[in-house]
């Protein structure tokens, strides 16, 4: 499958193999190990790709790991160094910061004003031994950026065999498209996907050769509950016949724009 995705996209647009864990582990008596995930590929069709940065929010436990500190008012922080790797031989990230200049073969990661307003407004922590670190607030980021390993373990009475998780499909949609894009789905079955992309307010396509698929389709996308924000589904179905050469099924395309 990659192989051909290659073909088709192109190999410098394959972006991301990514994990997905659908299930719990299976007790099934096989010579082998145990299936419990699904390999989602991940294309773009140029350079510049629509991206919208997906972030997960902290529980607490991450947020106990990752901001293990606290001030006095109580706001969870950590601190990361104020210098990356490289030198700068002219230019702002190379000058003396408080009277010191940033280890050999580092430079500072911005201009030394910046430090220096960085300092007045307290986000500066300086150790015991005169070394400077940012101040990261938790209350103050998004969350954690998404990895490439995903559990999002399937529906537990899906309304079709193939059905997934609908908020891994929502995810989906929300990083790779903005609002009004074309969301095309060639396989739809139970319609989870144009249902994720109609709630985003995106346009959507979807095909199947099954009239319990579109059945399916129809009864998801119409889950919808219509508001201000979300008005009630309306699509339309279109039947086309492919050419004998490949099948002589009929093709049930539903359209929504």
């Amino acid at each position: 499958m990659k192989v051909m995705m290659d073909e088709v996209f192109g190999i410098e647009n394959f972006r991301n193999d990514i994990t997905r864990i659908k299930c719990n582990p299976k007790n099934f008596d096989r010579v082998g190990y145990g299936n419990i995930k699904d390999l989602i590929l991940f294309y773009t069709k140029t350079a510049n790709p629509i991206w919208n940065e997906p972030r997960k929010k902290y529980s607490e436990k991450d947020l106990e790991t990752l901001f293990a500190k606290k001030n006095k008012q109580g706001r969870r922080y950590t601190t990361v160094p104020i210098h990356a790797p490289g030198e700068t031989e002219n230019g702002k990230s190379n000058q003396p910061f408080k009277g010191i200049l940033p280890p050999v073969g580092r430079h500072w990661r911005t201009d030394v004003e910046t430090l220096e307003q960085w300092d007045k407004d307290g986000l500066i922590e300086w150790s015991a031994n005169g070394n400077p670190r940012k101040i990261i607030y938790a209350d103050e980021r998004e969350g954690m950026r998404v990895q490439d390993i995903w559990e999002f373990k399937g529906p537990q009475y899906p309304q079709y065999p193939t059905e997934k998780n609908a908020e891994m499909l929502d995810l989906i949609v929300k990083t790779s498209s903005n609002e009004n894009s074309i969301v095309l789905d060639c396989f739809c079955g139970s319609g989870t996907t144009l249902k994720a992309a109609k709630i985003n307010n995106r346009k959507w396509i979807g095909i199947d050769q099954s009239d319990f698929a579109i059945q399916a389709t129809q009864n998801k996308v119409d889950e919808i509950v219509g508001n201000l924000f979300t008005p009630k589904s309306d699509f339309d179905f279109v039947c086309l016949e492919e050419e004998s050469i490949l099948t002589d099924n009929e093709v049930q395309i539903a359209v929504s724009f």
